[in-house]
């Protein structure tokens, strides 16, 4: 079990192996006994009984919105369906709402939580490995508009984050790498030990065998809880850390539409391509830009983008949060376990190195 200890709350990371265990947890937290679980139709027919029974047996009423499996699916027509649902069939109880799914149902179904009545509770119960590692923990929910990635959002926390291992061994392959580009994402940024763990057992890893599984969703949340814990709304810089290869990997992500790239796979060239000027910049070495380059198409992630134009990631990339009055803020890599914010990369570096990376 994790803590993340905020000024004005805390809640709890578990890791567990079932949901027998969650409505003892969700009577200690005295959540909504009328809940509305946000989901997609896949996930809902692998694991909806399994979720829903402990749940209908402790007393609690179950509503089920399904919402389709996409990043598309972050948008305000989506979060209006999911609002007014709750409205138009809601008692004058409060309602509490349950994230069941991966990173997109848990950003949307934060932000609904958030905006509805001005803030109801809600609890993250991730189902994807990126999504138990990184989205579900921090509080960060948002939705898309078509200039970019979570360009309306807001910081807004779970009452708990649930996650159970069971349910990653109906993952496709491509969701299972996704999520490892993300876990190396926290090695690279924060664990070297991680990083080695996942060079040296990598097969494991994208088996999902139990150790590994355990070993890399613990280690990733104990690194995200951290540092939330210290830079709730990054006004300490420490929480920009978590966004190495995010901000060509969003970028990547807005030019295609969300169709292109799992998640995973744009952060995983975003990072290649950040650590790529880092070395350029004499902030890295060649040799660990090799290793975190080895490593990802050893997971079969991709290292570089083909068949995007340069000018459309780029003008993406110029909308991106992190820009300050047209000036980027790039998360750049010392070594493999340590990181850093930098302001002062030139945009003929930024440019130059782009057409490196996308081919």
């Amino acid at each position: 079990m994790i803590q993340i200890q905020l000024i004005d709350q805390q809640y709890e990371i578990v890791v567990a192996d079932s949901y027998q265990d969650l409505p003892k947890h969700l009577e200690r937290l005295k959540f909504p006994k009328e809940v509305w679980i946000v989901s997609h139709k896949r996930l809902l027919n692998l694991w909806q009984e399994a979720l829903c029974k402990p749940l209908t047996k402790a007393g609690y009423t179950i509503n089920v919105l399904s919402v389709p499996e996409s990043e598309k699916s972050k948008s305000i027509d989506t979060l209006m369906y999911l609002v007014q649902k709750v409205v138009k069939n809601n008692t004058m109880k409060v309602p509490g709402l349950i994230a069941f799914g991966g990173g997109v149902v848990g950003d949307l179904t934060g932000f609904a939580a958030a905006t509805l009545r001005r803030g109801v509770p809600y609890i993250q119960v991730p189902t994807s490995l990126l999504a138990q590692v990184d989205s579900s923990i921090g509080g960060k929910v948002g939705i898309d508009l078509p200039e970019g990635k979570n360009l309306l959002g807001a910081y807004y926390h779970p009452k708990l984050v649930w996650c159970n291992s069971e349910v990653l061994q109906s993952l496709p392959a491509k969701q299972i790498r996704s999520g490892l580009g993300e876990i190396i994402k926290y090695g690279a940024i924060a664990d070297k030990d991680l990083f080695q763990y996942i060079e040296n057992h990598l097969e494991d890893c994208l088996s999902l065998k139990p150790n590994a599984v355990k070993r890399m969703v613990k280690a990733s949340a104990a690194i995200k809880a951290d540092v939330v814990t210290q830079d709730e709304k990054e006004t300490k810089g420490m929480r920009l850390f978590l966004n190495f290869g995010h901000t060509l990997g969003h970028a990547l992500e807005t030019a295609t539409q969300y169709e292109r790239w799992t998640h995973g796979e744009a952060i995983a060239i975003g990072m290649c391509y950040a650590a790529k000027m880092s070395v350029d910049l004499g902030h890295a070495k060649q040799a660990d830009l090799e290793r975190l380059t080895d490593l990802f198409e050893a997971a079969g992630l991709p290292v570089a983008a083909e068949g995007v134009s340069a000018k459309t990631v780029l003008k993406a990339l110029k909308q991106d949060k992190k820009f300050i009055s047209g000036k980027p803020r790039w998360v750049l890599m010392k070594r493999i376990g340590q990181v850093f914010v930098s302001e002062d990369v030139p945009m003929t570096l930024v440019e130059k190195t782009l057409k490196q990376y996308i081919r």
